[in-house]
């Protein structure tokens, strides 16, 4: 039985580690039974070798365990994978044509606004081929919307409580404005600032430009877990963890931004916002300095804000998933030993 052996070796180096040794017990029964089955007594090595013919090459039975293995994307994921295809190319479209125009009023070279459309379809193939890598790796870990088959239990049946219900519709428009946001921050960080005139140069957020990987990686973790929700449909309690750990990770990122335009705020302006203001020209163009420090207490107010809109989510949600691992959320009729 040593090519058995060897043969069922071979297959599980195609499985996933996950259900791997169920499935080579299983086919080493299946191989034992049939030549038992077809052999009255001692099973000689051409017979083996004429059964593991009939079966196949390894990695052929391999795939038949698990044939959405040959997918990129499989059929299940397949539906959300194209939703979110189709909102990345709209937002794609959308962003090179507002910076164009942008681009073609404030640039002081406005024949440099031509690179924003021929940029385009690289742009579309980068943000294309990170979308094809996150679901593969969906696919090639194995996470499913649907439970493996079992007896329908109408116990199970999901509660009357419409919060874990998730808006289909507010769920792309959070993914859209993610997409836009990450979007700008990846391909188009010189955009993210302000000009004092037309024609002039754009003034970028120093504190922002410093801190772009950051802002990235939190923009992209609460994509992916809007991704995870619309696919979902509904809060469990893996998708209130991932968007814990993803608002968590956001509030550091904020407190860092925060912090840091503090910084700059403290060694570039001497007085306060409204004195800052104060002191801008009156009947001229303001100059670049006063512009930019204007701009930069702007943007700490709306971190601010943003760090209290995420913070009071965090709050919230924790609360719901502590109450979820409780079972505070399931009625006292439906609690082990309260029913009749």
């Amino acid at each position: 039985m040593e090519l058995i052996d060897r043969y069922i070796l071979q297959v599980g180096r195609y499985l996933p580690h996950k259900n791997r040794g169920d499935i080579q017990a299983e086919l080493r029964s299946l191989l034992i039974d049939t030549l038992e089955a077809r052999m009255a007594g001692e099973a000689s090595e051409e017979d083996v070798v004429a059964l593991l013919k009939e079966f196949g090459p390894p990695e052929k039975v391999a795939a038949s365990y698990r044939p959405e293995s040959q997918y990129l994307v499989g059929p299940e994921l397949f539906p959300v994978f194209r939703t979110v295809v189709g909102i990345a190319l709209l937002v794609l479209v959308i962003v090179h044509a507002v910076l164009f125009g942008v681009a073609i009023v404030f640039s002081p070279d406005p024949l440099k606004a031509l690179n924003i459309p021929s940029n385009f379809l690289g742009n579309a193939m980068t943000t294309l081929g990170a979308i094809v890598a996150v679901f593969y790796g969906l696919q090639y870990f194995d996470v499913r919307l649907k439970r493996p088959e079992q007896e329908w239990d109408p116990r199970q049946l999901p509660d009357l409580d419409e919060k874990e219900t998730v808006s289909r519709g507010g769920q792309v428009f959070k993914i859209a404005l993610g997409l836009v946001f990450l979007i700008l921050v990846l391909f188009f960080p010189a955009y993210l600032g302000v000009v004092v005139t037309p024609g002039t140069p754009i003034l970028t957020d120093p504190v922002i430009n410093r801190y772009l990987p950051l802002i990235a990686a939190a923009l992209l973790a609460n994509l992916l877990v809007d991704i995870l929700l619309l696919w979902r449909g509904r809060w469990g309690m893996g998708t209130r963890l991932a968007k814990l750990a993803a608002n968590l990770f956001s509030l550091g990122v904020l407190a860092v931004l925060i912090s840091g335009h503090n910084a700059w705020l403290a060694q570039h302006t001497t007085t306060g916002f409204f004195n800052v203001l104060g002191h801008l020209p009156t009947g001229a163009a303001p100059d670049a300095a006063s512009t930019l420090a204007v701009a930069m207490y702007f943007v700490q107010w709306g971190l601010l804000i943003a760090l209290i809109v995420i913070l009071v989510e965090t709050i919230t949600s924790g609360w719901r998933l502590l109450r979820q691992a409780l079972g505070w959320n399931t009625p006292p009729s439906m609690r082990p030993g309260k029913g009749k």
